[in-house]
């Protein structure tokens, strides 16, 4: 018996179980389609092994612990967050979160069955409003059980490839020198919100009506709003396309986070947030330069956009 199914049956009178329709990452799960008490549904069924096989990652305790944390994350989100969003920031609908151990069962309503789908890059600027909604939102307040520090490559979470990471003392630009000084930026600003931590293109659903809903909230917590539209840009535009866009698309996110702010926060002083932001956007390109550096060299997110962000973050803060 597959081991979700004990999860499911205290919860659900009629359970069928569909197709799997993926499994996750390095063998921690599956996706599987079900019907649950007649609810088209999907479980996100996880169990992580106790080795992680992954050909850039290097297998260690630190590691696996990283991966098991996330999930736990992932399902405190759903479990005490997901239900409070706003509309305009919404996330798929989650049925029941289940947890027994190191076993979870994250039930969905099958949000193709309810007039959404893959949100695709006709759906940008929707997507951007969404993130600017998440994060005024979530502006300033407690994010207990969440990642104190929100995404995946921040340096503190990232020992194994800051340590692979190469330095050169006679290069002006080494990331690697300065490394801490960019993680204490964005970990001090004093504007923080919950940030999504993983905004790529592929995490978003969208309906006829361009509402969006977010998923795969893994790596959500404390964090400053421009590092997920940094994130989310190297998700869906080509080197080219960010010098074409990128100026556009940051500035109708600040128009955006301005609206938002007002309404969610209508006691914060809207412009201290999008200065300070405005001033870290290359700080978050030059964090994630730095990661990207240390775990895979030749990634084609490492490209000339993102070096003129770097050096532009060089020059005004050495």
């Amino acid at each position: 018996m597959a081991f979700y199914l004990s999860l499911l049956q205290p919860h659900f009178k009629h359970i069928e179980i569909g197709v799997t329709l993926t499994s996750l990452w390095s063998g921690c799960g599956s996706i599987i389609e079900c019907r649950l008490d007649n609810v088209p549904c999907v479980i996100k069924a996880i169990k992580i092994p106790s080795h992680i096989n992954h050909p850039k990652i290097k297998q260690s305790e630190f590691a696996l612990k990283r991966k098991q944390q996330s999930y736990n994350v992932e399902y405190n989100f759903y479990k005490h967050y997901s239900q409070h969003l706003p509309k305009t920031a919404n996330s798929i609908e989650c049925v029941s979160a289940i947890n027994c151990g190191d076993e979870y069962a994250l039930v969905f309503k099958n949000f193709t069955q309810f007039g959404f789908t893959q949100a695709s890059s006709l759906h940008l600027k929707p997507i951007i409003k969404w993130l600017a909604h998440f994060h005024a939102f979530n502006l300033n307040k407690q994010h207990d059980e969440l990642w104190g520090q929100g995404c995946y490559w921040h340096l503190n979470t990232r020992p194994d490839e800051f340590n692979a990471l190469m330095s050169n003392p006679n290069n002006e630009f080494d990331i690697k020198v300065v490394a801490k000084k960019l993680a204490y930026q964005l970990e001090h600003a004093k504007y923080k919100t919950l940030i999504h931590g993983d905004a790529k293109l592929a995490n978003f659903a969208v309906n006829s009506n361009n509402e969006i809903r977010g998923y795969d909230f893994q790596y959500t917590g404390a964090g400053v709003g421009i590092v997920d539209v940094m994130y989310f840009m190297t998700s869906c535009f080509s080197c080219e396309e960010l010098y074409a866009h990128a100026e556009n698309e940051l500035a109708y996110y600040f128009d955006e986070l301005e609206h938002a702010l007002a309404l969610h926060q209508p006691d914060i002083t809207v412009h201290a947030v999008t200065n300070e932001w405005k001033a870290l956007w290359p700080a978050a390109w030059a964090d994630f330069h730095r990661f990207l550096a240390g775990w895979s060299p030749e990634h084609y997110k490492i490209n000339s956009y993102m070096h003129e962000q770097v050096v532009r973050w060089f020059k005004t803060n050495n």
